[in-house]
């Protein structure tokens, strides 16, 4: 602003002193401050969100006469993006300046703009306004459903939900990690669809997306949670979080109600080792044969009972033991005898009862020995273990189980023991023997009594393969069950002395019920899935 007045003040100097008139002398108008401000405008343009900072200074200079004083400085929004630094000088001499700097900082994909506002007392411009304008260029994740509920799922079906992985930015997003946490029991599972997508960093182009899957398949009633954690190059969310829950739910519920009988009928196949090591086994066995029989006699059982050896599939001196035999401990004790001690030293129990019980053998489909109404049960007697598997390719204990089991209609109908050297490392004490494999397998594949070789109470033991002859062990279900609802009862007391075999859909005990006894197993059931 010019001040005219100084320039017309001497004259009014000389006339004031050339007259001798009286004039009043007149003050000159009053100082005023002056604010220039450059720049008027900022634009940083496009910056990288994360790694650039764009920075401009800002100069405040008073170009009046007289002292401008600065009342404020600051910013219209507070966007977080956008910061300014405080001036030194808030009173400005005329000529003087003063400077302050803004700093642009993006920090996703975005247009930024702002005002910067400076007030003062310059009379004509109290407020000064500064546009401020910038750019973020960025990645920016997007994932999709963010949250996702299943809902109700029958246990046993199963759901499958996408998970979209996008890039809304326009900067290239990379994903360095994906990890999945989960509730337990373990019931969701992450498909990361690597044939797809490849290994880690995933790189998403702008615009572009990738697809994962997460599995439900509930196995019981019990709320399921997941969520997932996708790291990322994404500077504002560098962890995105997405969440998932599902609730399996159980479609009906069965139970199994049976009566623990004695059979009616028994099959019974002795296989003997006759090696040269069995001497004293085979007298204990004869010195307690009678526990064994006692037990059928008592029961009224119709039994068969024959016998044959570790190397050779017909029956001992062709005879069937039955309940019309007039003396049927002096029976076996003659078997025993006719059995020996000089067989084969590889003793292959196995196979050799696998030879009598196919079709043309003498314990086989169609033969006297097999009755289709009666229960069959194999007993092993070894110090050895078996070694059929060695010289017959392609059959292992398993392949002899299954033949075993196919001879029957019903599973209930079957059954195998064992007399032989303890699990896992054999026996002494009362004799010695080897640990029975392979007779071990079968046993517990036929759901059977594992017995040892070695005890010095034969006489228990004889009564004991007796009663699990005759006694049911494994319940055949009516339906395929949830494994983990299924409840047994005997007599009204839950027992916990079972276990589940999927592959024959039965519950098998450890310890026969007691004849007579009531048995109830309750399970919930899979349902149809869509």
């Amino acid at each position: 602003m010019i001040n005219i007045y100084k320039y017309i003040f001497p004259a009014t100097i000389a006339v004031l002193s050339t007259s001798c008139i009286d004039y009043e002398l007149l003050d000159s108008p009053d100082k005023i401050p002056d604010i220039l401000v450059s720049p008027l405008s900022i634009d940083f343009g496009p910056l990288l969100s994360g790694n650039d900072v764009g920075t401009q200074k800002v100069t405040i200079t008073n170009i009046g006469d007289d002292e401008l004083s600065i009342d404020s400085i600051y910013l219209d929004s507070m966007t977080g993006v956008h910061s300014i630094t405080t001036i030194h000088e808030k009173d400005l001499s005329p000529g003087s300046h003063t400077e302050f700097f803004v700093y642009y900082e993006p920090n996703t994909y975005s247009a930024d703009t702002n005002t910067i506002l400076i007030q003062s007392n310059d009379p004509e411009d109290r407020t000064v306004r500064i546009p401020v304008n910038g750019s973020g260029d960025a990645p920016v994740i997007d994932v999709e459903p963010s949250y996702y509920d299943f809902g109700n799922i029958n246990v046993g079906c199963d759901d499958t939900l996408p998970v979209v992985i996008s890039n809304i930015g326009n900067v290239d997003l990379e994903v360095s990690s994906i990890n999945y946490f989960i509730s337990h029991p373990v019931n969701l599972d992450i498909n990361k669809n690597d044939q797809e997508n490849g290994m880690f960093p995933w790189i998403i182009s702008p615009g572009s997306s990738v697809e994962i899957f997460i599995d439900y398949l509930p196995l019981d009633n019990i709320l399921d949670i997941g969520y997932l954690e996708i790291s990322s190059n994404d500077p504002v969310t560098p962890v995105e979080t997405v969440d998932q829950e599902g609730h399996g739910d159980y479609f009906a519920f069965a139970l199994d109600s049976f009566e623990q009988k004695e059979d009616a009928m028994s099959d019974i196949l002795f296989v003997i080792d006759n090696s040269c090591s069995m001497s004293s086994h085979q007298t204990n066995l004869k010195n307690n044969f009678d526990s064994f029989i006692n037990v059928f006699s008592a029961s009224g059982a119709d039994y068969q009972i024959a016998f044959i050896t570790t190397d050779n599939a017909e029956f001992v001196n062709n005879e069937i033991i039955t309940p019309n035999t007039v003396d049927p401990i002096s029976a076996v004790n003659n078997i025993i005898d006719t059995i020996g001690i000089h067989g084969s030293g590889i003793e292959k129990g196995l196979k050799y009862s696998y030879d009598a019980t196919i079709s043309g053998g003498d314990a086989g489909p169609g033969s006297t020995f097999i009755r289709n109404d009666a229960r069959l049960v194999i007993i092993y007697v070894s110090d050895e273990p078996d070694a059929s598997s060695n010289y017959s390719p392609g059959m292992t204990p398993s392949d002899y189980s299954s033949h075993i089991l196919g001879l029957k209609q019903s599973n209930n109908l079957v059954i195998a023991h064992a007399v032989a050297g303890d699990y896992p490392s054999g026996c002494n004490g009362n004799g010695w023997a080897q640990f029975g494999d392979g007779y071990y397998d079968v046993v517990n594949d036929l759901g059977g009594t594992f017995i040892s070789i070695c005890s010095t109470d034969w006489g228990v033991q004889m009564d004991t393969l007796a009663r699990d002859s005759i006694s049911a062990l494994s319940f055949s279900l009516s339906k395929t069950p949830v494994e983990d609802t299924i409840e047994v009862y005997v007599d009204g007391i839950e027992s916990s002395e079972w276990s589940y075999d999927q592959s024959i859909n039965s519950v098998t005990f450890r310890v026969i019920p007691p004849a007579g006894s009531n048995i109830e197993i309750a399970y919930a059931i899979y349902g149809e899935c869509q």
